[in-house]
């Protein structure tokens, strides 16, 4: 059996989408993907395989705890998790089997935050018939879009109006000048995790509720690029604020001409830039070397 999930990045509504703030989640080209064999050993086996073909990571788990053969490994113990998150949403699917074994294989940088994690919880839950939200509150925590971008058909407004039954609808989000948008990788892993912890979405009054849906939904108008850079510096002006942080283009990128956005977790992971020819070499000037295109990640 085989499973595919596509990764995702945040375009708008960072952190107000945990509270309930409708948020843009963009899928990418780039995903992950899992092979699940039956086989007649009475244990799990693990393999991980990152964008390179070399394996990254790899573990047996006994059939009945879960327990990681190897013992203080903490990609071990969090499998173990998913495993056991789901054995008690379908204890069925264990007892059909002696062992199996398990392969993810990733098609993008582990490094890159384009969802390595919700990626594996979409995967598990499409093997076992069981609700993604689920596991995700019970294993990771988190407001889900991730796990909406691993199975969506396009771009996607996302609201979690329920956690384990959100808004998801399908939009038309295809600028015209998307030739001129590029994902710029802060060479800085973010703890998502981390920063869904830290984050008190007490502070989203219904006044500040209403001003991040009407910026969500105004990228979905037909904007000039002068209107959308526009948009992005109102944005980053109104998460900064919102969460007490310097928007990144002050802080690091003050000299770039156009406009700079951060894409989830601010500090880490891809920002977006709307630019020029020029901006791949200016990023690379800087010392950030992965600057992809839109269409590079993003289908049409």
């Amino acid at each position: 059996m085989k499973f595919y999930a596509k990764g995702k990045l945040l375009l708008t509504a960072e952190y107000a989408v945990l509270g309930g703030a409708k948020a843009l989640g963009l899928p990418t080209k780039l995903g992950q993907s899992l092979d699940v064999t039956k086989t007649t050993k009475a244990k799990i086996e693990w393999k991980s395989i990152d964008v390179n073909g070399q394996v990254w990571y790899e573990n047996s788990f006994d059939k009945t705890t879960f327990a990681p053969q190897q013992k203080n490994d903490a990609i071990g113990q969090r499998i173990q998790q998913l495993l056991r998150a789901i054995k008690e949403l379908n204890p069925k699917i264990w007892s059909e089997v002696n062992g199996l074994k398990f392969v993810s294989t990733l098609e993008f940088d582990r490094n890159w935050g384009l969802g390595s994690s919700s990626t594996l919880v979409s995967l598990l839950a499409q093997w076992s018939e069981v609700n993604p939200y689920i596991i995700l509150q019970k294993v990771f925590g988190g407001s889900g879009y991730d796990i909406a971008c691993a199975t969506a058909q396009g771009v996607l407004l996302y609201e979690r109006t329920n956690v384990i039954n959100p808004s998801i609808t399908t939009v038309d989000f295809n600028p015209s000048f998307k030739n001129q948008l590029f994902f710029i990788h802060l060479n800085k892993k973010q703890d998502s995790q981390k920063a869904v912890a830290a984050f008190d979405s007490d502070i989203l009054t219904p006044a500040k509720m209403k001003i991040i849906n009407r910026l969500s939904l105004a990228f979905l108008d037909n904007l000039t690029i002068d209107n959308f850079q526009n948009l992005m510096r109102e944005h980053e002006m109104f998460i900064g604020n919102l969460i007490g942080a310097t928007p990144i283009q002050k802080r690091l990128f003050n000299d770039y001409p156009g406009a700079i956005k951060s894409l989830g977790a601010w500090g880490g992971d891809f920002i977006l830039a709307c630019g020029s020819v020029d901006t791949p070499y200016y990023f690379e000037q800087k010392g950030y070397n992965t600057c992809l295109k839109y269409q590079a990640l993003i289908d049409d």
